[in-house]
């Protein structure tokens, strides 16, 4: 039961991947795709985001918050995109790319240089990025889903 929750927890963190990915296609050339009529403001975006599951697949503790561990363990399973419960440096420098981190060196993330990032080495490395603070607006060291979906939505909203 356990293996089977994982993979559909993984299947919809995947098809996250995908919306978001959509979204930003949408706000970068504001074409009329079947997503809408233009680029989405952070209202449409938070409707749309919010009528999925993806926020409370990540509320492991189902407490309709997000801490630290359950952000670091959603963005983690997003990046592992082989479901091996582990990142190489492959699914990393896409990831990275993708989630606007391109400054940043893999071996700076892989401590152990072992040639993976475990959920502790990606803890650290991703807490350095500073995102969970910046995405917790009212600052009560916990995210609400406004707060995630404003946090997913400014990182592909690149005209601000």
């Amino acid at each position: 039961m356990k293996e089977k929750r994982t993979n559909m927890r993984k299947w919809s963190i995947n098809g996250l991947s995908l919306l978001i990915a959509a979204g930003m296609a949408a706000c970068a050339t504001g074409a009329d795709a079947d997503l809408g009529t233009g680029p989405w403001d952070s209202n449409e975006f938070n409707s749309t985001f919010a009528s999925t599951n993806y926020y409370e697949d990540w509320d492991l503790n189902d407490d309709n918050l997000l801490d630290q561990n359950e952000y670091n363990a959603g963005l983690y399973d997003t990046w592992d995109i082989n479901n091996d419960n582990r990142l190489d440096e492959t699914e990393w420098a896409t990831a990275s790319n993708d989630w606007g981190l391109e400054n940043e060196t893999w071996s700076d993330w892989d401590m152990n240089t072992d040639g993976f990032l475990d959920t502790s080495e990606f803890g650290t490395g991703f807490a350095d990025s500073g995102w969970f603070g910046n995405w917790d607006t009212d600052r009560n060291s916990m995210l609400g889903e406004r707060e995630y979906t404003d946090g997913v939505f400014g990182l592909w909203d690149n005209n601000a």
